[in-house]
């Protein structure tokens, strides 16, 4: 019985700083963001015009002026529903309410500010945010309602790869727009999440019997972005850039408590397995919770995910194994031969070969292990974000 632990916690998974600073260039991004432009009723440009987009869940505030010609641009924006604020001297403000920012999306947003006969504010519908047409990039994204839904053997966040219609093939080995299933850039919150040895996923990577050697609480995904045809700055694999959006804390407390259970009662019976055998076991639990919420309100929070996965798996094939009947067989011809037996060898098959194994028929596939893998890991992750200014924030 093979007995193994495993021991996550997956904290410092990046260290990112990000600088709002005033910019017209349009670009992909590992988070979320918005761009557009600034005309009065005539469609005439209006440079200089303030842009503020506050998060409605934080209250973080991020300001930006429009360029001589019009232009303005958000990256870098975490996920979250914005408001979208623009105001110029004798125009009326423009509000955009319920302005969802996407992880790797970019959205464009066209401002239309009227003079102003008294003051006023115009609301436009969150409608008139539309995809960008201006990058090149196709763009695979799981919400965290759609990465709770999805049924995931072992909550494994790899296999979600699978969605997207630029993947050929199966539990996340396979190959983005034809590359090499190492063509995949991994990533955590726009951090590097490469396993430098075989240019694989580190986290989650895939560890004894196919149970993962490091877990990501899958509760702790805000969302799932698969980038394909990505622009230069996702760079370093040439099939695709895959990030994970983290979960943040916000202004309110907020969590999650939960439990899985695979069992092999709802299984159907292996076609491998005598029939004298009852279902092999085939268990695997996760329960945990999350909280997130405000270390110091409108600057700093938190997000925290503890999580115990415990797991029990039988052989579910058969094996061909050196049996007693074989042994006979060989030691048959050997004398044939008049060779002897070699004791080395006969110690070999006494001491690596428990007898339970040894009792099949002299024919291929003539065992089949009723025994079970079992074992456990404690998963956690832990997520701390702070705001120094509208310019500057740090993650954790």
């Amino acid at each position: 019985m093979v007995r193994w632990k495993t021991l996550v916690c997956a904290l410092a998974l990046t260290i990112s700083f990000s600088f709002a600073l005033p910019t017209v260039a349009v670009a992909q991004t590992f988070r979320g963001g918005i761009n557009g432009s600034v005309t009065d009723s005539t469609g005439a440009v209006l440079p200089q015009a303030l842009v503020t987009a506050t998060n409605e869940a934080t209250d973080l505030t991020y300001k930006t002026t429009s360029s001589a010609a019009g232009i303005f641009s958000f990256q870098d924006l975490p996920p979250g529903t914005y408001l979208i604020e623009i105001t110029a001297n004798g125009f009326q403000k423009t509000q955009f309410k319920n302005v969802v920012v996407l992880a790797g999306k970019i959205h464009t947003l066209d401002g239309k500010l009227h003079v102003a006969t008294q003051p006023s504010t115009v609301e436009v519908s969150a409608a008139a945010v539309s995809l960008d047409t201006t990058t090149v990039s196709d763009n695979t994204l799981l919400s965290t309602q759609t990465i709770q839904d999805i049924p995931i053997n072992g909550r494994d966040f790899t296999q979600l790869v699978d969605q997207s219609a630029a993947f050929s093939g199966y539990m996340a080995v396979g190959s983005v727009n034809g590359t090499r299933s190492t063509g995949i850039n991994w990533q955590i919150d726009g951090a590097d999440n490469n396993d430098p040895w075989g240019n694989m996923v580190s986290v989650n990577q895939v560890g004894v019997g196919g149970i993962a050697g490091v877990v990501l609480p899958l509760d702790s995904v805000e969302e799932f972005s698969l980038q394909s045809q990505g622009a230069a700055e996702t760079g370093r694999n040439p099939g695709a850039t895959l990030n994970l959006a983290i979960k943040s804390g916000t202004n309110q407390f907020h969590g999650t408590a939960y439990y899985y259970n695979r069992n092999e009662f709802f299984a159907a019976r292996s076609p491998f397995a005598p029939p004298n055998l009852h279902k092999n076991a085939l268990r695997n639990q996760h329960y945990g919770f999350s909280l997130g919420g405000p270390i110091r309100k409108d600057k700093t929070f938190f997000f925290l995910n503890l999580e115990e996965q415990k797991y029990l798996i039988g052989n579910q094939s058969r094996s061909t194994e050196p049996s007693e009947a074989y042994q006979a067989e060989a030691e048959g011809v050997l004398q044939q031969y008049n060779v002897p037996v070699n004791p080395v060898s006969v110690n070999l098959l006494n001491g690596l070969w428990p007898a339970s194994a040894l009792t099949g028929p002299a024919t291929a596939a003539n065992y089949f292990n009723p025994n079970a893998s079992n074992g456990y890991s404690h998963n956690g992750l832990l997520k701390l974000d702070h705001s120094f200014n509208e310019n500057n924030r740090v993650s954790f």
